[in-house]
C-alpha cells in the first residue's frame, strides 16, 4: 500500500471516528435533556404533594381549633346557663349544640380517624352534659336566688321569718334526691311554703323548679353540693385525651399545635 493509500485509509477512519463521536455527542445530549425533564417532573411532583400535605394539615389544624373552641363553648355555656333568663335557656343551648354537631362533622373528612374518636367521645360526654342542662340550670338557679335570701349579718340572731325560710328551702332543695319516695308528696308541699315565705323566687320560676322536683328520676344528675360537678366529669379526660391526639399529629406533621391556639 503506497503513502496515499495509507493517507486515505486514516482520513476515512478519522472521519468515521468523528462522525461516532458527533453522534455520541447527540446521544449525550439527549439523555441529559430527558434526564433533566424527568428531574425536574419529579422535583415538580414531590413539591406538589408537599403543598397538598401542607393543605391538609392547615384543613386540620382550623378544624381541630373550631371544634375545641365550640366543645368549651358548649360546656361554658351549660355551667352558666342559671344565669340566663329561663325563657331563653332552651334557645342559647340549641345554638351552642349546633355549633359544636357542626365543628364535630367538619373533622370527619380531613381527618385523621383516631383524632376524629378523640372528637366523637367529647361530643358524647357533651350530649350527656346537654340531656338535663335546662333542669340543672333551673335548680342552680333557684340555690342561687335563695342563697342570696340568707341573713346579711348575724344568722344566729336573725328574727326575720323570711330569712329563715330561706335557710331552710335551700338546705331542704340540696338533699332533696335523698328522701323517699313516699315522703316527696309532703315535702314537695313544704318546699313550696317555704320558698313563698323567702321570697326568692317568683311564680314561674317557683313553678318550673316544682316540675324539676316532681321527676326524681333525675335528681342524682341535678342535686346540689358536690354531685353538682358529676355531669362534667368525663368532660376534662376526653378533652385531654382529643388535644393529647393533636398535639402528636401536629409534632408529626410539623403544624401549629390548635390546642395552644384554643387556650
Amino acid at each position: 500500500m503506497d503513502t496515499e493509500q495509507v493517507y486515505a485509509a486514516f482520513s476515512a477512519a478519522g472521519a468515521a471516528l468523528s462522525g461516532a463521536a458527533a453522534v455520541a455527542a447527540v446521544l449525550v445530549a439527549r439523555w441529559q435533556s430527558g434526564f433533566a425533564r424527568r428531574v425536574a417532573l419529579e422535583t415538580a411532583h414531590a413539591q406538589r404533594e408537599v403543598e397538598r400535605e401542607l393543605r391538609l394539615e392547615a384543613r386540620r389544624s382550623e378544624a381541630w381549633t373550631a371544634f375545641l373552641c365550640a366543645a368549651d363553648a358548649f360546656v361554658g355555656a351549660v355551667w352558666t346557663l342559671a344565669d340566663v333568663a329561663p325563657e331563653r335557656r332552651a334557645e342559647e343551648l340549641r345554638l351552642r349544640s349546633e355549633a359544636l354537631t357542626t365543628a364535630c362533622s367538619a373533622l370527619r373528612m380531613p381527618g385523621p380517624d383516631h383524632v376524629v374518636r378523640h372528637a366523637e367521645a367529647m361530643r358524647e360526654r357533651c350530649a350527656r352534659m346537654e340531656q338535663y342542662a335546662v333542669e340543672r340550670a333551673v335548680v342552680r338557679s333557684a340555690l342561687q336566688a335563695l342563697l342570696g335570701k340568707w341573713c346579711p349579718g348575724n344568722a344566729e340572731h336573725c328574727a326575720s321569718d323570711a330569712h329563715t325560710c330561706a335557710w331552710l328551702a335551700h338546705d331542704m332543695l340540696e338533699s332533696w334526691g335523698d328522701r323517699e319516695d313516699d315522703e316527696r308528696p309532703d315535702d314537695l308541699g313544704h318546699l313550696e311554703y317555704l320558698i313563698r315565705q323567702s321570697g326568692a323566687l317568683d311564680g314561674a320560676d317557683l313553678a318550673r323548679l316544682l316540675t324539676v322536683a316532681r321527676s326524681p328520676v333525675c335528681w342524682e344528675l341535678l342535686a346540689a353540693g358536690p354531685r353538682w360537678l358529676r355531669p362534667r366529669t368525663g368532660y376534662d379526660e376526653a378533652r385531654d385525651a382529643f388535644t393529647a391526639a393533636v398535639r402528636e399529629q401536629s409534632l408529626r406533621a410539623q403544624v401549629p399545635d390548635p390546642a395552644q391556639l384554643a387556650q
